[in-house]
C-alpha cells in the first residue's frame, strides 16, 4: 500500500524528471562550471585572424586524414581519432592547442571539451565531432554535456565545435567537408536518466534463476 509520503515523493520525482528543452549553452556552462561563455564576435580583428587560422588548420587536418584514412570498425570512434590531427594542425598554425586540464590540474580524456587553445585573449575551447554525409541537419542527439566534479572548463572563454563530414569506404573514414560553429546561444535539452549497476542488478535476492552453460 502506498503511503502519503511515498505518494508525495512520486509527485516530486515526476516533476523533476520532466524533460526541459531550449536551455542556452552559456547558461548550462555557467551552472555546471561557474564561468561565463563569450560569443565569437566575427567583427573583432583578432577573431578574424583567429578564424583564418582555424579554417586553415581544419583544411590541413582534412588533407592529412584524406591521404591516410582512419580505419575503424565502428563509426562512433572516428571522432576521437580526429582529435590529434586537429591539435597538430592548430599547432602548425602557431596556436597553442592541447587537451585541456581539469580545474584540479588533471588530464582527462572524456567529457567536454576535447581541446583548448591558450592565447593572449580569452581561451578558446573546441569540441571535435564527426558526422556521416547527409546527417548534419538530422535530429538525432549528437552533442552532450554532463556535470563533473572536476570540470575541464574553469575559465571564461569562447566555445567552438568543429564537425567533420566523414565519407566511409568499408572500415576506412576520410573527411570530405567540415563545419566550424560557435556554441554560444546553442539550445540544449535536458532529459533525466535513471541507472543502476551490476552489483545491485544481479543481487542474490533478485535472481530467479542462474545457470552457467
Amino acid at each position: 500500500m502506498t503511503t502519503d509520503r511515498e505518494r508525495r515523493l512520486e509527485e516530486v520525482l515526476a516533476q523533476f524528471i520532466r524533460p526541459v528543452r531550449g536551455i542556452p549553452f552559456e547558461v548550462i556552462i555557467r551552472s555546471l562550471c561557474g564561468v561565463g561563455v563569450l560569443a565569437f564576435d566575427r567583427a573583432v580583428d583578432q577573431n578574424k585572424a583567429l578564424l583564418r587560422q582555424m579554417v586553415a588548420a581544419m583544411r590541413t587536418a582534412c588533407a592529412t586524414v584524406r591521404a591516410k584514412p582512419i580505419e575503424r570498425p565502428r563509426p562512433n570512434e572516428v571522432g576521437n581519432d580526429m582529435e590529434p590531427f586537429v591539435i597538430a594542425a592548430l599547432k602548425a598554425q602557431g596556436l597553442d592547442a592541447a587537451a585541456p586540464k581539469t580545474k584540479g590540474g588533471l588530464g582527462k580524456s572524456t567529457g567536454y571539451p576535447d581541446l583548448k587553445i591558450t592565447r593572449a585573449g580569452p581561451p578558446l575551447f573546441v569540441e571535435v565531432k564527426t558526422f556521416a554525409t547527409g546527417t548534419s541537419h538530422g535530429t538525432m542527439r549528437s552533442f552532450y554535456l554532463s556535470p563533473a566534479d572536476d570540470p575541464k572548463v574553469h575559465e571564461e572563454g569562447m566555445h567552438l565545435l568543429v564537425g567533420f563530414e566523414m565519407e566511409r569506404t568499408g572500415n576506412f573514414y576520410a573527411p570530405v567537408a567540415f563545419e566550424l560553429v560557435d556554441l554560444f546561444g546553442l539550445e540544449c535539452d535536458m532529459k533525466s536518466e535513471f541507472n543502476s549497476d551490476n552489483r545491485r542488478l544481479y543481487h542474490l535476492d533478485r535472481v530467479l534463476a542462474r545457470e552457467r552453460v
